[in-house]
């Protein structure tokens, strides 16, 4: 009977190595294809849908929003991932200063009348710490009022990992993305720039991961004879709604 050697330590060694470098190409060559997806993201569509809603993360994303709900794009908005002191108040104060056609400053003012739309059609969710928890907390959200499709408002950096994690958790909902550009974080010419380059290399990776979970969610859902990719059995209570006095629109 034949023995068999074990390959020399240096051997192995390399054969570590090589694979190591062969992953390294492989995640940079991803990162680099995301990067170029998400500098030109399709411009979103102008179709109505049930509800939007915004994650939080910066003024553009939630001044974007409202301006959405004020041009009647939905019946309502959830604000989703929002801290626990955080109030209506508070929020509107935050955004004026991205909105400086709401800042009521004559009597013959034409503008955006934020205090309306916040109190009939405005709700705060204060459930999600992460993209997951922010798919969960909308999945409650959207089952208490009924609705079955919404629009997405979120950074174009950050919304393919949205978009994974609310098509997992929405199942049977219409997701219409709407990125935003935010200002702090510009995509072009980011190699050039250390900060922008580790920030999008590192939310690439928490893409990939999430992507990763989500298609071996989907195998194991398979595996079982189950159809579609696992759903929350009990997902996040949803935010209490608010009274609609009224929707508001531009004056």
């Amino acid at each position: 009977m034949a023995k068999t050697t074990a390959a020399p330590p240096g051997r192995r060694l390399k054969r570590w190595l090589a694979a190591l470098a062969a992953l390294a190409l492989l995640w940079l060559g991803g990162a680099l294809v995301y990067i170029d997806q998400i500098e030109h993201l399709p411009q979103p569509g102008d179709q109505r849908t049930d509800a939007i809603v915004v994650l939080t993360g910066g003024t553009a994303r939630l001044a974007t929003a409202l301006r959405l709900l004020n041009e009647q794009k939905a019946e309502r908005l959830l604000v989703s991932g929002v801290g626990p002191t955080v109030t209506k108040a508070s929020l509107l104060q935050a955004v004026l200063p991205s909105m400086p056609d709401a800042a009521q400053a004559a009597a013959n003012w034409q503008g955006i009348d934020l205090q309306l739309l916040f109190e009939c059609c405005v709700d705060l969710g204060f459930e999600a710490a992460d993209t997951a928890g922010n798919a969960l907390e909308t999945a409650g959200w959207l089952n208490a009022h009924g609705y079955k499709s919404i629009r997405l408002v979120t950074a174009n950096y950050h919304m393919p990992r949205s978009l994974v994690e609310f098509s997992r958790r929405l199942p049977g909902i219409t997701i219409v993305p709407h990125p935003v550009l935010p200002d702090s974080m510009r995509v072009e010419g980011w190699w050039q720039r250390r900060q922008a380059a580790g920030f999008l290399l590192g939310e690439y990776s928490k893409y990939a991961i999430a992507l990763i979970r989500a298609r071996l969610d989907a195998a194991i859902a398979a595996a079982l004879g189950e159809t579609g990719a696992a759903a929350p059995a009990q997902p996040a209570a949803p935010p209490q709604p608010q009274p609609q006095p009224g929707k508001a629109s531009a004056s």
